[in-house]
């Protein structure tokens, strides 16, 4: 059901359709505000262009979240948008190349038994890394949904999922230090608290519940993460961790 951006409070529509390119905006008329009514647009960003709501996201407005996840996707089963499916794969993508930058960035600083391994094999091991970590990260959160909240048989994971691609936009952040060639690739840790942000943001808009809770589940599913990242790289021998450890 369409949800109003600025209090939560459902609403029958999010605008009213004149003509092919005439709309107006519905107002909302909740009382979700102590004693007053809401009384403002449902969804402003309906007229915005993609810049505003890009700007809003990286400014952490809870608004844009909930046109995101609750009036523009409308997945009434328990798949994934298309479009969401295509950005997680080019996430997963980009991570490979990050990672890859990164060794071939570093790794004579660790005495690498990677580096000298052929090319291909590198792409194929590094990519199966990346997959494993995104899986095993999205298993945590869900595993700590379900012991955290009482309430989480109500919660449909499709969309958690959806939630944390769409808020981990910000690691396209990371191909600027690639473009601009800048070597202190160590500072990549603060894209990674952008991303940690949003995606804070966007549980906590789509599960409403406090930024604590969603902290905590967060964590179990960064230590997920991080137990997939030393659990793979252990198994086949790589012994230097640090140079894929990223959040």
């Amino acid at each position: 059901m369409p949800t109003c951006v600025e209090c939560g409070a459902a609403v029958r529509d999010l605008y009213t359709q004149y003509s092919k390119d005439n709309i107006r905006l519905t107002s909302c008329a909740s009382k979700n505000i102590p004693l007053e009514k809401c009384n403002r647009f449902a969804d402003k960003y309906i007229e915005h262009d993609f810049v505003i709501i890009f700007i809003d996201m990286l400014l952490l407005k809870p608004q844009v979240y909930r046109h995101l996840l609750l009036n523009r996707i409308t997945q009434s089963g328990n798949g994934i948008e298309p479009h969401v499916s295509r950005f997680a794969i080019l996430l997963i993508l980009f991570e490979v190349y990050i990672k890859w930058f990164r060794l071939e960035t570093y790794y004579a600083d660790y005495n690498s038994t990677f580096a000298p391994r052929p090319l291909y094999h590198q792409y194929l091991y590094i990519l199966a890394l990346c997959v494993f970590e995104f899986v095993a990260f999205h298993a945590f959160i869900r595993l700590a949904i379900q012991l955290l909240l009482p309430w989480s048989r109500n919660v449909r994971y499709n969309y958690v999922a959806m939630a944390l691609v769409i808020s981990s936009f910000g690691k396209m952040l990371l191909i600027l230090m690639v473009i601009w060639d800048y070597k202190q690739l160590e500072y990549s840790w603060l894209v990674g608290l952008i991303v940690l942000a949003s995606n804070i943001e966007a549980l906590s808009v789509y599960l409403d519940i406090s930024y604590p809770r969603v902290f905590v589940i967060m964590l179990i599913g960064i230590i997920g993460k991080f137990m997939a990242q030393f659990a793979f790289t252990f198994v086949d021998g790589v012994n230097d961790h640090t140079i894929w450890i990223s959040l």
